[in-house]
């Protein structure tokens, strides 16, 4: 039976992230501290120009934002991994990850030569679903939920060839899926069976999710630097916190500028 360390060379853990959210770093490590100390994978996380100190989690640097796509592309060509396991920076586990599931399931991935698995399934499945086993299945070719931007193993180069300079996560969200078409795209058939769960998304149109705040508050991870307002109800509420955000945001870029952000 495979075992999730037969994986350290062939799959990378990527956390998708830019130096606007490098709040959501500390919390973000400490709850893959909690619940998943003895991953063996190769941990990197996409920053700008902030670097970090940390003996499990590499920066993987990009220079100047260039926004979402084009900084993964340049993520991809540093990467020497045939997959990756794609996070981001918001999404924090939690609860253990059930390490020989997630074995279990790079395996076959890999042995059937699939593009992808979505570890996170959909409300309802497509028209046209195949379950392949009792965890997930194939995804219709029809669907508009073939490249989401969840905990997603990927073949390295079937996620290169449908990346498009400049477009958001959303807008590869929208329009990734008829680009992947010819590819065999994989995903869970239920939520209550992942082998990785985790709150998404922490961080909602650059505003802190309560559910979020409560989740740290419940295991006594402190978020540092705490900038970035609350989640409002109220579209004018979220509009003027967001605005105090951003303020609040480059004051804190400036100050951390030249100084490793501390993980250990």
């Amino acid at each position: 039976m495979a075992e999730l360390n037969d994986f350290t060379g062939s799959v990378a853990l990527v956390v998708s992230s830019c130096d606007a959210f490098f709040d959501a770093w500390r919390p973000f490590h400490a709850f893959l501290q909690k619940f998943w100390l003895d991953c063996p994978l190769d941990i990197f996380l996409v920053t700008n120009e902030l670097d970090l100190r940390s003996s499990r989690i590499r920066a993987l640097r990009v220079g100047a934002d260039r926004g979402w796509s084009s900084n993964f592309l340049r993520v991809l060509e540093q990467l020497a991994h045939p997959y990756i396991l794609y996070l981001q920076e918001d999404y924090f586990l939690t609860a253990p990850v059930n390490s020989r599931q997630m074995a279990r399931d790079f395996a076959q991935v890999i042995d059937s030569d699939a593009d992808s698995l979505c570890f996170r399934a959909r409300p309802r499945n497509d028209p046209g679903f195949q379950p392949l086993n009792d965890r997930f299945g194939v995804v219709s070719l029809n669907s508009d939920g073939r490249t989401r931007c969840q905990v997603t193993l990927w073949k390295r180069s079937a996620l290169r060839s449908i990346l498009r300079p400049e477009e958001t996560a959303w807008n590869f969200e929208a329009r990734g899926s008829a680009r992947a078409q010819t590819m065999k795209i994989l995903s869970y058939t239920r939520r209550d069976n992942t082998p990785i769960p985790y709150l998404m998304s922490a961080i909602s149109r650059g505003l802190w999710m309560p559910d979020a705040i409560a989740l740290c508050h419940e295991h006594g991870i402190a978020i540092e630097p705490f900038f970035r307002p609350l989640f409002s109800p109220r579209p004018w509420q979220r509009r003027l916190r967001r605005a105090i955000g951003r303020a609040r945001l480059r004051r804190a870029l400036r100050a951390q500028l030249g100084k490793p952000i501390e993980l250990p």
